[in-house]
C-alpha cells in the first residue's frame, strides 16, 4: 500500500516539474541573439531608409496623379474641403459671421 502511494505520488510530481524543465530549456536556447556587427546594423538601417524613401516616393507619385486627374473645378473644391477639414481638426469654431448667417 505504501509502494502504491509513493508511487503515485513520484508520478504526480514528476508531471508538475516536466513542463518548467522543458521551458527553461527553450529560454536558454532564445537568450542567444544573432552576432551582428555594428557596420552590419548601420547596413541594415541604411537599406531601411532607401526602402521607405521608395515607398514615400510612390505613394506621392500616385497621389499627385489622382490630382492631375480631376478637372479644374474638382481640385479647387477638393483645396476648398482640405482646408475646411484643417481648421476642424485645429477645433476652431467657424467664423461668427458664418455661424450666424448658415443656412440651418
Amino acid at each position: 500500500m505504501f509502494m502504491k502511494s509513493l508511487f503515485k505520488y513520484i508520478l504526480v510530481l514528476s508531471l508538475y516539474i516536466l513542463p518548467t524543465v522543458s521551458l527553461s530549456q527553450e529560454a536558454q536556447s532564445k537568450d542567444k541573439a544573432p552576432a551582428t556587427t555594428k557596420a552590419q546594423r548601420k547596413k541594415a538601417k541604411e537599406k531601411w531608409k532607401e526602402q521607405r524613401k521608395i515607398e514615400r516616393d510612390q505613394k506621392k507619385t500616385v497621389k499627385e496623379h489622382h490630382k492631375r486627374l480631376q478637372t479644374k473645378e474638382t481640385r479647387k473644391s477638393m483645396r476648398k474641403q482640405k482646408r475646411k477639414s484643417e481648421k476642424l481638426r485645429a477645433n476652431k469654431r467657424e467664423f461668427f459671421l458664418i455661424r450666424w448667417f448658415k443656412k440651418k
